[in-house]
């Protein structure tokens, strides 16, 4: 197990590095909630299709670590009641992620996804808004 986790943590650490080399803290979530939301995708995608059992595997996976990394970046000090909220959507996510894997039902992680979605494009037109 902790050579999957390795693995995938070291294969996250590789997408899209470019992205994050800006520094501003909105975009480096932003662009790991959208990795979380195409690695969710694909698992729901290859839930029920044994051919492509080790994508959904490696998805699940990087979703995880993705969904791991977003949770210990909180700071609860400073981000007050909206890091416990976001911290609660991750952990729903994560629920949800390993659930519909288990038992190959993938309504809760499509509806995970489209909580990320809505949240972080609120977010991000609020942020515009302002």
């Amino acid at each position: 197990m902790a050579v999957h986790f390795n693995k995938a943590k070291h294969q996250y650490q590789k997408t899209d590095i470019s992205s994050s080399q800006n520094n501003d803290p909105v975009e480096i979530v932003k662009t790991m909630v959208n990795e979380l939301r195409k690695s969710m995708k694909i698992v729901t995608l290859h839930t029920n299709d044994k051919k492509n059992r080790i994508s959904r595997n490696k998805h699940f996976s990087k979703a995880l670590v993705i969904i791991y990394t977003l949770q210990t970046s909180l700071d609860f000090e400073k981000g007050g009641e909206i890091a416990t909220q976001l911290f609660q959507v991750y952990e729903y996510c994560r629920q949800q992620l390993i659930r519909g894997f288990r038992s190959q039902v993938v309504d809760g992680i499509n509806k995970a996804i489209k909580a990320l979605k809505e949240i972080f494009e609120n977010t991000y037109i609020q942020k515009q808004n302002v």
